[in-house]
């Protein structure tokens, strides 16, 4: 983040890549470039949190020097999991992002560009008059949006939410195995039907508030 909003590389990150002979030579305008290079708007997609610990052994050689080698993954024992996907849901993480916005790169404008639930085979949700009943959906969007408006009312200064995304759609992981929308996606017939969470959010934004 700190070259997009601060125009400038951490000298941290430096020393680091420095030590591990990873530093590309620099050239006399790459300062300027990067100076010149800070954005207005900032776009964050979150999903789920992605935590570490320090690495148990030295797993850093002298021609394998990947950013991975300096941590291991930690798995939280008490995690909450989306069941349908295997991802953790840590709602939190929203506000966390929001507030190191607000103090660590000067409140920069920005948006949620994608968040959202993946859940593989929604048919088994349909109700008696075929209605997907997305219930789950529509307790993620709300804990989400319930830990930003806090993160809003603390000052932060994000500018909006979008869902991954409005309907079902292709993904260049998993094709259609997945769904994510507020309106489900026929593929043979491309009929589109809105599901229980569109008839929420629709109530959330008409009355600009979460039930």
């Amino acid at each position: 983040m700190d070259p997009v909003t601060k125009g400038s590389i951490p000298e941290e990150l430096i020393q680091i890549l420095v030590k591990h002979g990873q530093f590309p030579e620099p050239k006399v305008d790459d300062s300027d470039i990067i100076k010149d290079g800070i954005v207005d708007l900032v776009g964050i997609n979150y999903y789920y949190p992605f935590r570490v610990q320090a690495p148990d052994v030295d797993s850093i050689s002298e021609n394998s020097f990947t950013p991975e080698c300096l941590f291991q993954e930690y798995e939280m024992p008490e995690r909450k999991f989306n069941p349908h996907r295997g991802w953790e849901i840590y709602e939190k993480g929203i506000y966390d992002i929001a507030i190191k916005l607000k103090e660590q790169y000067a409140n920069i404008p920005w948006f949620i560009s994608e968040n959202g639930m993946g859940v593989e085979g929604e048919d088994k949700f349909r109700n008696a008059k075929g209605q997907i009943q997305d219930d789950y959906r529509i307790d993620f969007v709300k804990e989400h949006l319930n830990w930003l408006h806090r993160a809003i009312e603390e000052g932060s200064n994000c500018k909006g939410y979008h869902l991954w995304t409005f309907i079902d759609c292709w993904s260049w992981t998993n094709a259609y195995k997945n769904r994510y929308g507020w309106y489900e996606l026929d593929i043979e017939t491309q009929e589109r039907r809105i599901k229980k969470s569109g008839e929420w959010f629709t109530r959330v934004v008409t009355n600009n508030g979460i039930e």
